[in-house]
């Protein structure tokens, strides 16, 4: 999938920013709480936590405008999504799953995670470069659980690795889950 240069932002999300300072300040209705949950199946207990609420206070108490930074953190998850399924041609029930999958591209020291311990060794850039067509991601991550299932792991030595949705919880959490959709983009299978 090609990458458009209008769709990234000055600000390095890999989608455009430029008004969501402005409509986060108009405060969004909180039905819009709904719309965006619907867009990959997010329960009310997901959104809730997502958004850093308890569910009672989402659901019961905020019956008008949401603030402004539950607007801003909306926006952003509106976008997120709106991105990860344009990634996902579309595909709302693989954008679901994948949301729900353990990615070892999340595990950061921030989370707890040992920084990697082997020596990164790029390719030669005659190396890189590809003619064959974009991969299929349903198929390649299809591949990818069938060679982890063959696999045999101990379960004391398996990492709990964190899941896109895990890390949603913060802004910084949206941002590396942007940038695996961005590795995506660029044909990096994450």
């Amino acid at each position: 999938m090609a990458v458009s240069p209008e769709s990234h932002s000055a600000s390095g999300w890999g989608f455009p920013t430029n008004d969501l300072i402005l409509q986060a300040r108009r405060k969004l209705p909180r039905a819009q709480v709904d719309q965006i949950a619907a867009l990959v199946g997010l329960t009310k207990k997901e959104m809730a936590r997502i958004l850093g609420v308890t569910e009672r206070n989402l659901y019961n108490q905020h019956q008008g405008d949401l603030s402004v930074p539950l607007s801003e953190r909306l926006l952003l998850l509106e976008k997120l999504f709106n991105h990860g399924l344009t990634v996902f041609d579309g595909q709302q029930s693989a954008f679901y799953e994948w949301l729900r999958t353990p990615l070892a591209e999340l595990a950061t020291p921030e989370l707890g995670f040992a920084a990697p311990t082997t020596q990164y060794t790029p390719k030669p850039m005659t190396e890189m470069g590809t003619k064959q067509a974009p991969p299929d991601l349903l198929a390649a991550a299809e591949a990818r659980r069938e060679r982890l299932a063959q696999r045999p792991v101990a379960v004391a030595d398996k990492p709990a690795y964190p899941t896109p949705l895990s890390i949603l919880d913060t802004i910084t959490g949206y941002k590396l889950v942007d940038n695996v959709f961005i590795r995506i983009e660029a044909g990096v299978f994450s």
